[in-house]
């Protein structure tokens, strides 16, 4: 009951019709994607910078990734390449874009192609929870959104947890089949019942079995518990005030970075967008002097944590290397070796953020 009564929240913060819970939002990206059905080798949109949540998805299901690089400083995919690539190439069935660090792409004109060329549209806003574009919520602009509640995120689901919403009822229906070994899904009661039904199988054969034994599709284990979904739903309830925080710290650092603006690119977010701020990427330009790796082991020793810009170029990585030539994607490589990024968590105090600013300013200053 806590995991129903946190997708039918969820669902109405969002704005969608539909919500699935999962156990995380890569569960939730893959079952998404699976979703489509899409054919074998269907081709799939995806940026060359970010995290493998995005990627992993489409080659464990036999898709062609596409690449598309990075843009700054939006510090998201490239849509204006993007729609390029679209329109060149007319069997690109889907794409995969992140709304980074909780920053909204720019997504109206490529909403537009997508609905022209019938392709699916699929936001990952792990990282964006509780950020809108033009008035409305991240994950309700495309086919399918994915939302994570990874502990680190702006909310948690007792340290873990996902969503996937879309106004798409046979999308839904099969990823709640799907994250519990493809059992047949009785939409009437909500749930996997085990009242007997006439199961017609491929071969033409009729047989009574039980509802909740047959299985529509090759699924997943992929369910979040109970417990889970009742501490999501009232982290959800904090959630638009602790949105309102992390602007509110995001706002202070890029105020005081300022002062650095020959330094580093300071990231941009497109009109009428209402950023979740995920965290705070300090991003330095190639005209600096400054070293990234140099300005993290100096954070790093001061007691302040921080993280790189995910993979960086993703097709330099050891495990994805041979999808795609690496040299080809300038952006992604300039935020693998120029960026990190640091916390606006919530709950920072006043405290925390003065000494992260003495810090930085003080490493600049040297």
């Amino acid at each position: 009951p806590e995991v129903q009564a946190f997708e039918e929240e969820f669902a109405a913060f969002t704005e969608s019709q539909y919500a699935v819970c999962v156990n995380s939002g890569s569960s939730g990206l893959l079952l998404a994607l699976k979703s489509l059905q899409l054919g074998r080798g269907s081709k799939v949109l995806v940026c060359a910078a970010g995290f493998p949540a995005t990627l992993s998805p489409i080659l464990h299901l036999g898709y062609e990734p596409v690449f598309i690089d990075a843009h700054l400083p939006s510090h998201n995919l490239d849509v204006e390449h993007a729609i390029e690539a679209i329109l060149f190439d007319a069997s690109i069935r889907a794409v995969i874009l992140a709304h980074t660090l909780g920053n909204p792409v720019e997504m109206a004109a490529l909403v537009d192609v997508c609905d022209q060329r019938g392709i699916y549209l699929i936001e990952d806003c792990c990282e964006a929870v509780g950020a809108t574009y033009h008035g409305r919520p991240v994950g309700r602009l495309g086919t399918l959104g994915v939302f994570s509640f990874y502990p680190s995120h702006q909310m948690t689901a007792l340290g873990g947890g996902g969503m996937v919403v879309t106004n798409v009822e046979t999308f839904c229906t099969r990823m709640r089949s799907m994250r519990d070994w493809g059992k047949r899904y009785d939409a009437s009661t909500y749930r996997l019942s085990n009242i007997q039904t006439q199961y017609d199988t491929p071969l033409g054969e009729s047989f009574p079995y039980y509802w909740g034994y047959v299985y529509d599709e090759v699924g997943f284990n992929l369910k979040l518990p109970d417990a889970n979904a009742a501490f999501g739903r009232v982290q959800l309830k904090k959630l638009p005030e602790w949105v309102v925080k992390r602007q509110q710290h995001f706002e202070r650092l890029q105020q005081m970075a300022t002062r650095w603006a020959d330094h580093w690119i300071p990231i941009e977010s497109p009109p009428a967008s209402n950023p979740s701020w995920f965290g705070f990427p300090i991003t330095l330009r190639s005209t600096t002097t400054w070293v990234r790796d140099q300005l993290g082991d100096y954070l790093e020793a001061h007691g302040i944590r921080h993280r790189p810009f995910f993979a960086g170029n993703i097709l330099r990585q050891p495990a994805f290397q041979g999808l795609g030539e690496a040299k080809d994607y300038p952006v992604a490589d300039h935020l693998m070796h120029h960026s990190l990024f640091i916390s606006v968590w919530h709950k920072l105090t006043e405290e925390q953020l003065g000494y992260t600013e003495e810090t930085l300013a003080r490493w600049m200053c040297s």
